[in-house]
């Protein structure tokens, strides 16, 4: 995986190599696993980083701004985004403030059957530099968002 990745302090490429299993008499032979690093910056196919994603619900929620607002702060403070795009990353969201929905229930199975278990993780971001931090547990081998609080 490499992709360029907006966060508020800037662009940030990141990249990351997945592993295969070479052990043949191994459970997991020929498995690939991912990168978890580059689930730090961005959520999977996003060019976005988690701070803006926090950025959007906190001005949406907290400061009680629209999506053109916010899109309008972002612009000027250097976050190149339209405002199709603030909507898309606040319902990702409330997504991760919502917890496991069916969808996610099926792909973690799927996941926990063909690894053999899962792999959680939770990163923390601090929307506004200071204050109150949004925390953000993932599931690593699917790169799955499972929740968010703050």
């Amino acid at each position: 995986m490499r992709k360029t990745v907006q966060t508020m302090d800037g662009a940030v490429f990141v990249a990351g190599k997945s592993k295969e299993c070479t052990n043949s008499s191994c459970t997991h032979f020929g498995k690939h696993y991912y990168a978890t690093g580059v689930l730090k910056y961005s959520l999977p196919y996003s060019t976005y980083g988690l701070d803006v994603l926090a950025f959007i619900g906190w001005q949406h929620e907290h400061e009680h701004q629209q999506l053109v607002e916010i899109q309008r702060k972002l612009n000027q403070l250097g976050v190149e985004i339209n405002e199709r795009n603030v909507g898309k990353l606040y319902r990702q969201f409330l997504a991760l403030l919502g917890g496991t929905i069916a969808h996610t229930q099926k792909k973690l199975t799927a996941t926990a059957l063909e690894h053999g278990g899962l792999i959680w993780a939770i990163d923390a971001l601090q929307p506004e530099g200071h204050g109150t931090l949004l925390y953000v547990l993932y599931e690593v081998l699917s790169g799955t968002p499972i929740s968010g609080i703050q």
